[in-house]
C-alpha cells in the first residue's frame, strides 16, 4: 500500500466515524452501548432483542431492563468534533508519517470511574424520581488514553441508594460492571452488582 493510499484509508475511516457520531445516529450508538454491556456480562442478545424505545426516555430495551444511557468523556472532550478536526487534518498531509500522533497511555481504577460514574448520576435531576425507580441507567465510560483499570479495591457504593435509579451500571470497553441495584432491578443486573465482568 502507497503513502497515498494509506492516508486516504484514513480519511475513509474517519469520515465514516464523523458520519457515526452524527446526532442522526444516536439510536444506533445506544443499542451498541446496551449490546456492549450485555456482552461483558456473557449474555448473548438475540437479533431484535436490544430494541430502541420510541418513547424516548429511556433509550434502549433488554429484556427486563429499561436503560437510560449516557456518556462519560473526559472533561471538555466533544468526540464527534474530535473525527471532524482529526479528518480535517489528515485530509492536509501528504506523507504516512503524519498519520502517527504521540500516545501517552493512562492508568485509572475502578475507584475512579466510580467517582465520575456518581458524579454523573446525581447531576440527572432533570429526570423524576418515578422515571428513575423504573429505569436503570447506564454510563458508557470514554476516557482518552486509559489502558489500565486497577479493579481493586472495589469501592463502597452506598452513596448511589438515594440517587434513586433502579440500577447503576457502567460500561468501559471490554469491562462492565453493575455498581448498584435495587431488589426490583432484573435479575441479570442484580448478578452482575460488585464486581467487574469481562467479555468471554
Amino acid at each position: 500500500m502507497t503513502e497515498q493510499e494509506l492516508i486516504d484509508q484514513r480519511i475513509e475511516d474517519l469520515a465514516a466515524s464523523a458520519a457515526y457520531f452524527a446526532s442522526h445516529n444516536k439510536q444506533e450508538r445506544e443499542r451498541w452501548v446496551a449490546t456492549e454491556f450485555a456482552l461483558n456480562l456473557g449474555l448473548t442478545p438475540v437479533q431484535g432483542e436490544i430494541q430502541s424505545i420510541e418513547t424516548d426516555p429511556p433509550d434502549v430495551a433488554f429484556r427486563d431492563a429499561r436503560f437510560e444511557i449516557k456518556e462519560i468523556l473526559d472533561t471538555g472532550r466533544r468526540r464527534h468534533d474530535e473525527y471532524k478536526q482529526e479528518l480535517a487534518r489528515v485530509r492536509g498531509i501528504s506523507k504516512a508519517q503524519d498519520l502517527l500522533k504521540e500516545f501517552t497511555p493512562k492508568d485509572s481504577s475502578v475507584g475512579e470511574i466510580y467517582d465520575l460514574c456518581l458524579k454523573e448520576a446525581a447531576s440527572l435531576d432533570k429526570y423524576s424520581n418515578d422515571f428513575k425507580k423504573r429505569t436503570d441507567l447506564l454510563l458508557y465510560v470514554n476516557l482518552h488514553d486509559v489502558m489500565y483499570v486497577a479493579e481493586q479495591p472495589f469501592p463502597d457504593t452506598s452513596a448511589l441508594t438515594a440517587i434513586g435509579w433502579r440500577s447503576i451500571s457502567f460500561l468501559m470497553g471490554r469491562r462492565s460492571c453493575c455498581l448498584y441495584a435495587r431488589p426490583d432491578a432484573p435479575d441479570f443486573l442484580k448478578q452482575a452488582v460488585g464486581r467487574i465482568c469481562h467479555r468471554p
